[in-house]
């Protein structure tokens, strides 16, 4: 088996984002980290949105990244350390639309490694030096310096290593221009590590610790240190020199300190104010996760987030760089971000931490207006503890939210089904944490904004928009068409109908453009009309008896087709003197009736366009020459498999591409050559059951086109590469762009009879989310096929649900009634859930139908019990239920604690559906001596992993009968999957020790284990294939893998199901007999949550499907053939060799950061075939022997015909 491995969606997690000027333009830009990727974003302050401009899969683990700017520069670099032990100094060219390394500096080994410098990357303020600093001991200094040609230069590193230290953080402190320094947070772990009793621990303290650059001796020294908190995890540098007092703030579990070496010494000291909760526990104070300075004219101040995301506003007092007191005050309450960054625009940036979308606000005040205490700070050496603050929580009162960046990071748990019995299946996602998790409904598509819907008197075929004038920047008309009349509106500050346009409203119009001069031709069945701009109209009537069946038009030219003719079609061209239509001389005779007629684009500088495409009765589509030389003179023709129904020509990448809209709801693309007009490079695509209508508008400032079948869909350029995507939005029948005061690129529609208006905002993303709020943390689910309702698990620990944090206020008299405590309990959707100790638990079933996202049933479990596990099942036990009868086992627990791993009791739940499928009913509970953690359906019993231990339970009256009992795992059993094909096999997975081949022998009630793997695989989700011999499973280091059992195991489980030959063979080096063998092996970089084998398309084969935790969406394709199987690994040879990863990462050293890669081709790679130079394709191509062409379609082919 051989796996070509291809990403739907990047991971969506962003772990460090930092702004900048990246592309030397004065606007600023966003630069993120999604694990391997680096993305670079533009924020547009005019709409409050934000798009990709580029993402590069660099093939390594990013640690951190540090903004970088040379003194006196106008532009920004990206400092990048990652697990390549290197740091990499990277530069955005806007021209070519990449990244591209500047410096490359090595310093230690690949991976992530304690004592390799790179966890952190700190930049001196004015751009003359960065430090990287490890986790332990290593820190190293560059100097940047410029070179002869004032480029960037990196000088040999100069290092402060200390040893037997941590480090927590590190930041670049603004001293303006005396020599570079560094601040970082170190602790002394040497006694620690040779006292065992625990007191070296207790005498341990934690420093503040600066550290020198002198740039004159060219040496690194540690100038001073201070003891600080022994909670204190992070700095915040503050501005110096003319813009500051300098210093950091040390941010400690509870408060925050200002210090500083230079100048006044003195401390100062503020409380972390918390909210107002009467049940808190006092003893844990709030930890600061993220920061942002904001300067302005003459004034700086920081916002400051707490772990349970309130944001603080901090302040610091000065005169004459000498610092008077703190102030902090609550600002505004958001989700938990790993950073946040504050644009001078006056937006907020903040990357959600805590699962869920990534958010872009606007600052509506600066937190002046709020009425919230501000606590300051108390100076002095010796502080004393200070007295807690508190602060009542509010609404969002200073920040508004203007755009959302979808995340489906963590994804927990993810099934396809096609539930809703639409074209493609839909995936089901768990994604989240807390009371901001969701169950997400993905599906593949654009995401569609609806501006306006109005009814039409009655149903229109075509609507087209149009300008009065050459220099209008909007558009003035939108006329729709009808069977037998046309409707003209006017767009200003209200859409109505006008009377005196001078177009024909008393028949359809086939045909609206507008002309060089303000003129429009409108064309319809019995007339081509020019509407000068005077308001005079000159007509041109076809024969009698003969009709106009299609037409097409430009600025200046104009073809009509007139029916039962043989395809004779007229071609008109303005008179630029005299400012009117002009037939020209000859007419076009094709022989066969024309279905559909397209002009190609003027080119600039050019007065006609050069191409005429028609698309013929006999299956055909011809190319005709425009040239004042040969017009209309045939060169070229392109069969097609039916009679096209609408074609059109437009200017994408650089190249003239005829699309062809089939009547059989086929697509076709082909490139024209703009020199002889051939067609090459024809490629074809399913888009529906409907002929295709085709039309043009313009999509993120390029030209697109509308394909318009049973499902609409957009094809457009995006990042180097054409793409044909559908868009998550009802039927239409056709569209015409649109431009407008409110609308800068809308689409004009009409569906059934409506009339809307559309707007397509993100391209960046080919899926569609559709969220359904939960409670908790979901943990798993299943679908009832009956009624197609899930049945949702949901657990979150050390939090209380809100009846019980009641029922504390209540005891605690801290409210007196019912009113009062609904008061008290905060939207858990913005500030989170409450908060308690460890080994306390919130959890509930519940029953949801993903139509409406509406909850059926929700069933809260006992206090601290949590529901881990969950399976359908049917029992055959007829005495006792109902062969017909549906139940639900849920395995929970009570009281777990995570580390150390323990929990008071544990039980299996049995529930029945009752009410068709939307509701379940207790059976009864049955308690178990170890925590169950998987549950399988086994031959109309209940199979269930608990511990070591392999259980069987059939179905009792008052609890589940236990028939059968082995211990077969060698640590604890987490999955059991059912085997495809026999019904006395299925599969184990071990925490640690991969997955097991077992076998249930009826006559001895017993388990027996046939087959285990040789290495110890730490499983986080596994999946059997059909053939029930081959396993792709996934481990919590990032590995993707397949394993498959021998063939003789394979044969003698054939001739007998039971395996009763095989369990009597002698055991092997304290496992099984038999080993599987492995066949494939993959890094991922990411932990896989989910597997399963889907058609992700009408029509296509059975891939393989898995989604990451970080939010990836991923497939591996299976090859069918050799040939393409030596193709590719060809190309991916050629790739690393003409493409190396940015990152500097050896790519087949990434991709085997565990195992050697093995049977598997990284389509990633192979798709960055498209960002070449023409000179690196070229390359490219002559070694894999095939042609630029060929590349695209294969690239193409494998995504269109397997995935999206």
């Amino acid at each position: 088996m051989f796996l070509y491995n291809l990403s739907l969606q990047p991971t969506t997690a962003i772990s460090a984002a930092i702004l900048g000027h990246f592309s030397g333009e004065k606007q600023q830009e966003i630069v993120v980290v999604r694990q391997q990727r680096l993305e670079l974003w533009h924020p547009n302050t005019a709409t409050g949105k934000i798009s990709i401009v580029h993402s590069e899969d660099i093939f390594c683990r990013i640690r951190n990244i540090a903004q970088f700017r040379l003194t006196g520069g106008s532009k920004d670099y990206i400092m990048m350390a990652a697990d390549t032990g290197a740091l990499a100094v990277l530069e955005y060219n806007p021209k070519k639309k990449q990244f591209n390394t500047i410096q490359y500096h090595e310093f230690g080994r690949t991976g992530l490694r304690r004592l390799i410098p790179g966890q952190y990357v700190a930049a001196d303020p004015r751009g003359r030096a960065v430090m990287i600093a490890g986790a332990e001991r290593s820190k190293l200094v560059y100097i940047v310096t410029r070179d002869s040609e004032a480029n960037l230069m990196l000088a040999s590193p100069l290092e402060a290593n200390k040893a037997h230290s941590i480090c927590f953080d590190i930041v670049g402190v603004d001293v303006g221009y005396e020599n570079p320094i560094f601040a970082a947070i170190e602790t002394n772990y040497e006694d620690m590590d040779t006292d065992f009793t625990g007191q070296g621990l207790e005498r341990s303290e934690k420093l503040l610790v600066y550290y020198e650059l002198d740039l004159g001796l060219n040496h690194v020294v540690r100038k001073w240190s201070t003891p600080v908190s022994k909670t204190a995890n992070k700095l915040i540098a503050l501005p110096g020199s003319t813009d500051g007092p300098s210093g950091v703030l040390v941010c400690s579990e509870g408060f925050i300190e200002y210090k500083h070496a230079i100048g006044t010494t003195a401390t100062h000291k503020v409380p972390i104010p918390r909210r107002v909760n009467p049940l808190e526990d006092k003893s844990r104070g709030l930890m600061i996760i993220s920061s942002a300075v904001h300067r302005m004219k003459n004034a700086f101040f920081i916002l400051a987030q707490a772990d349970t995301g309130d944001l603080y506003k901090v302040t610091v007092e000065y005169a004459d760089n000498t610092v008077s007191r703190v102030g902090i005050k609550y600002f505004d309450t958001i989700a938990p971000a790993s950073t946040i960054r504050i644009l001078r625009a006056g937006f907020l940036f903040a990357a959600n931490a805590d699962g869920g979308n990534h958010q872009f606000y606007q600052f509506e005040n600066l937190g002046d207006e709020i009425d919230s205490e501000e606590y300051y700070s108390v100076d002095g050496e010796d502080t004393q503890l200070i007295e807690l603050a508190y602060f009542q929580p509010h609404e969002l009162s200073s920040l508004g939210l203007v755009d959302e960046i979808e995340s489906l990071c963590p994804v927990l748990k993810s099934q396809v089904l096609n539930i809703a019995e639409e074209e493609s299946p839909q995936i089901y996602a768990l994604c989240g944490r807390g009371a901001r998790s969701s169950l997400k409904i993905i599906r593949h598509g654009l995401e569609v904004s609806e501006l306006a819907v109005s009814e039409l008197p009655g149903t229109p075929k075509t609507v087209w928009t149009v300008k009065k004038r050459d220099a209008d920047e909007f558009d003035d008309y939108i006329v729709v068409s009808f069977l037998d009349a046309t409707l003209v509106l006017s767009v200003g500050e209200e859409v109505e109908e006008v009377t005196d346009s001078g177009l024909l409203n008393t028949a359809p119009t086939l045909c609206l453009n507008r002309l060089d001069g303000d003129g429009i031709v409108q064309v319809t069945p019995r007339a081509v009309r020019h509407i000068l701009a005077d308001g005079r109209v000159n007509e041109w009537l076809p024969p009698q008896n003969r009709e106009i069946n299609c037409a097409t038009a430009n600025n200046r030219q104009v073809v009509v087709s007139l029916s039962r003719t043989g395809g004779q079609s007229i071609y008109f061209e303005l008179d630029s003197q005299l400012g009117v239509l002009r037939e020209h001389e000859e007419r076009l005779h094709i022989g066969n009736d024309a279905t559909c007629v397209s002009l190609s684009p003027i080119p600039e500088g050019r007065l006609h366009a050069a191409f005429l495409a028609v698309g013929c009765e006999d299956q055909t589509v011809r190319v005709f020459s425009l040239d004042p030389q040969r017009c209309l003179e045939p060169l070229s023709m392109q069969a097609v498999a039916e009679v096209a129904h609408s074609i059109e020509i437009v200017d994408q990448l650089s190249t003239l591409i005829l699309y062809m809209g089939l009547r059989n709801g086929l697509l076709m693309r082909a490139n024209v050559d703009t020199t002889s007009g051939e067609l090459d490079d024809t490629r074809t695509r399913l888009l529906g059951t409907r002929a295709i209508q085709l039309c043009k508008a313009r999509i993120n400032g390029t030209n697109a086109v509308l394909a318009l079948s049973s499902s609409p869909w957009l094809c457009h350029a995006y990042q180097g590469r054409l793409r044909t995507t559908p868009l998550s939005y009802d039927t239409l029948d056709f569209a015409s762009g649109f431009i407008s005061e409110q609308c800068a690129e809308g689409v004009v529609c009409v569906s059934g009879d409506t009339l809307r208006i559309l707007t397509i905002d993100r391209l960046d993303s080919v899926f569609n989310q559709a969220s359904i709020p939960l409670s908790y943390t979901p943990r798993d689910f299943v679908l009832n096929d009956a009624s197609r309702h899930f049945a949702i698990i949901e657990s979150e620990h050390a939090h209380m649900s809100t009846s019980l944090f009641k029922r504390g206020l209540f005891e605690s008299g801290a409210v007196e009634n019912n009113e009062e405590a609904e008061g008290a309990v905060l939207p858990p959707e913005q500030f989170g859930l409450i908060r308690s100790k460890a080994g306390d638990w919130a959890s509930l079933i519940r029953v949801l139908n993903p139509f409406d996202g509406e909850s059926t049933q929700t069933i809260e479990l006992e206090e601290n019990t949590a529901a881990i596990s969950i399976v359908q099942v049917s029992f055959t036990n007829h005495e006792v239920a109902n062969p017909h009868d549906k139940f639900l086992a849920v395995g929970c627990v009570t009281s777990m604690t995570l580390k150390p791993r323990g929990f008071e009791s544990a039980s299996i739940r049995l529930y029945r559906w009752n009410n068709e499928g939307t509701g379940l009913e207790l059976v009864h509970v049955t308690p178990v001596d170890d925590i169950p953690q998987a549950l399988m359906s086994f031959n109309g019993m209940l199979l269930v992993g608990i511990g070591r231990a392999l259980r069987l339970y059939d179905l009792g009256i008052k609890r589940l009968l236990k028939k059968a009992q082995t211990m077969v795992a060698p640590n604890t059993i987490t999955a059991l999957h059912p085997h495809p094909t026999s019904t006395e096999r299925f599969f184990i997975a071990d925490v640690q020790e991969s997955i097991q081949l077992a076998t249930f022998n009826q006559n001895t009630r017993n388990f027996h284990v046939i087959l285990d793997d040789t290495l110890p695989r730490y499983i986080t989700s596994f999946h059997v294939l059909g053939d029930g011999d081959t396993v792709i499973a996934g481990d919590k280091f990032g590995n993707l893998f397949g394993i498959r059992s021998p063939e003789s195991v394979s044969k003698s489980l054939d001739a007998d199901p039971t395996g009763n030959r095989l369990i009597y063979e002698k055991p092997k080096l304290g496992g099984s007999a038999y080993r599987w063998n492995s066949i494939a092996e993959y890094h991922v970089g990411d932990i896989v949550t989910s597997l399963t084998t889907c058609s992700l398309s009408a029509g296509s084969r059975p891939i393989i499907f898995y989604t990451t935790l970080l939010g990836s969406l991923q497939v591996a394709i299976p090859f069918v053939s050799q040939g393409d199987v030596d193709f590719f690994r060809s190309l991916e040879l050629n790739m690393r060799k003409h493409r190396p990863p940015t990152s500097g990462r050896d790519h087949l050293t990434y991709r085997s950061a565990f195992m050697p890669v093995r049977s598997v081709i990284d389509g990633d790679l192979c798709e960055q075939y498209y960002m070449l130079d023409e000179e690196k394709r070229e390359l490219v191509s002559d070694d894999v022997d095939r042609t630029q062409q060929d590349i695209f379609k294969k690239l193409e082919d494998m995504r269109s015909l397997f995935a999206f």
